[in-house]
């Protein structure tokens, strides 16, 4: 049977992928040693939606438990952290306000970690809870040690009632105060899931920021590894300028074609060694080579792309917006058109034949991740289909004003729109939109995360850049125009 037919590209969302998977298909680029390190106390990793900030931090998880069983890993979602979780009711209005709140809550997950750590149920909000007094007292100590003594303390107060075993939580304690300088690492995934572009949003989330530095620089032996999208930082970094200081920390998850290359050879891989087809690198000069050659057991080895031929991982990792993610659904998608054609290599025929399904899924990504912002942002991006792929500054104003002002009322982040400009920037934040230069050799791309200014101030010109609808929406919108005979005649279609 072709490998084609069995290969499987493995799980699209990081989050879901077994542990025993991670070491297999994990790509490790050379800043993530640096998330290892506890000199580094904070680090703020960023990224685009797909590029697999849930799957480092699993790859964090397994990395720091073998590194020390000195180490609490505390994995959670921003969502775990809402004052709803801790029924919190009282009142916050200033930013102190709400860095001592962050800091309750942060200190309360790790309380929940010891309770489990010592099969402890908790049934008492309270205990969990630590008042700002109590926090105070712990500075320049070790954190695990002092809420350790703490739970020690409320478990000797409390009711007789209280259903438990005492004599197993007990010993539980008794076997971690042997050890209590602990190392408690906070893995914090989708902190900005919902995030909305407002004042109230903007105090809380740059609050949480100035909270974790506090906390480590108060307590001792406290470390916070945080995801958050690329788009998101820039946002809250120019709301809040205490946040200069976190800058140090912040790091983007930016994949190279080298990468991509890597997670390609290492899905393929995985393939063939269940085969029994162990290829080691050896048999070849150098690691390029030895990955080429087992992604040609699945792809054809170059396709073609504008005027000249590219090695297949070039065309993907351009075609799936440098997100693995994306790819991986990319490569699915072509896999199932090969086999009902009974190919037994992917090429560029069977990507054509997909473009559209492809790109239908990627408009609905973008809708799905950033509706809580806007809740016609399937209108907006509907508004350019069958428009020009190139648009200048002027052609973009029109055509917002022509088919979204004049016939919706558009709220983006709980605001009223009032000028085209706001909807332009709003798409090209979210990465529908990217910024084009050309000079008479060459052309440059340019991202909201580059560049956060463009499109906000009525009097600029923008540098004259162009703008381009990325390459992955166009088909799905009648945006790039397709020969059809020449389809027909090369088979892609049917007449």
């Amino acid at each position: 049977m072709a490998l084609l037919d069995e290969v499987d590209f493995g799980n699209e969302a990081g989050d879901d992928i077994e542990a025993s998977d991670i070491t297999d298909l994990f790509v490790e680029q050379l800043s993530f040693d640096s998330y290892l390190n506890f000199d580094n106390k904070i680090k703020l990793i960023t990224g685009k939606k797909g590029v697999g900030k849930s799957l480092l931090l699993q790859w964090l998880n397994l990395k720091f438990n073998k590194k020390s069983d000195n180490v609490i890993i505390i994995k959670c979602r921003g969502a775990d952290l809402t004052r709803n979780e801790f029924n919190l009711k009282n009142e916050i209005k200033s930013p102190n306000d709400y860095i001592k709140d962050w800091m309750i809550r942060l200190s309360a997950i790790a309380n929940r970690a010891i309770a489990q750590l010592i099969k402890f149920p908790l049934n008492d909000d309270q205990l969990t809870l630590l008042e700002t007094s109590e926090l105070q007292g712990y500075k320049q100590k070790n954190l695990f040690s002092c809420l350790l003594s703490r739970f020690k303390v409320k478990i000797d107060k409390l009711p007789i009632e209280i259903d438990y075993e005492p004599k197993a939580v007990q010993n539980e304690l008794e076997i971690l105060k042997r050890n209590p300088n602990k190392k408690i690492v906070f893995l914090i995934d989708d902190l900005d899931a919902t995030f909305q572009n407002n004042m109230d949003e903007l105090l809380s989330l740059s609050t949480f920021f100035t909270a974790c530095r506090y906390l480590s620089q108060d307590v001792k032996d406290v470390f916070f590894r945080i995801t958050l999208r690329t788009d998101v930082w820039p946002l809250i970094r120019r709301y809040d300028e205490a946040l200069d200081k976190i800058d140090q920390y912040v790091e983007e998850i930016v994949w190279t074609v080298q990468d991509f290359r890597t997670l390609l050879s290492k899905r393929i891989q995985k393939e063939l060694k269940r085969r029994g087809q162990n290829y080691v690198q050896r048999t070849y000069q150098t690691e390029e080579e030895f990955q080429e050659f087992i992604i040609s057991q699945a792809f054809v080895n170059k396709m073609d792309w504008g005027e000249f031929g590219h090695y297949t991982y070039r065309v993907l990792f351009t075609l799936s917006y440098k997100r693995p993610r994306w790819a991986i659904q990319l490569c699915k998608l072509a896999q199932i058109a090969a086999k009902k054609r009974k190919d037994e290599k992917i090429d560029k025929i069977h990507i054509d034949l997909i473009w559209g399904e492809y790109g239908n899924k990627r408009i609905a990504d973008l809708v799905s991740e950033h509706k809580h912002q806007c809740s016609s942002v399937n209108e907006l991006i509907n508004a350019f289909r069958g428009s020009e792929r190139l648009l200048t500054r002027d052609e973009l104003i029109k055509t917002i004003n022509n088919k979204i002002i004049a016939h919706l009322n558009v709220m983006i982040d709980g605001n009223k729109v009032n000028s085209p400009l706001e909807i332009g920037y709003f798409l090209y934040r979210i990465g529908f939109f990217v910024g084009r230069s050309d000079d008479a050799n060459n052309y440059e791309h340019y991202s909201f995360d580059q560049l956060p200014d463009l499109l906000t101030n009525r009097t600029n010109d923008d540098f004259k850049l162009k703008w381009e609808i990325h390459p992955c929406y166009r088909e799905a919108l009648d945006i790039k125009k397709i020969d059809k005979y020449n389809r027909i005649k090369r088979g892609y279609i049917r007449e």
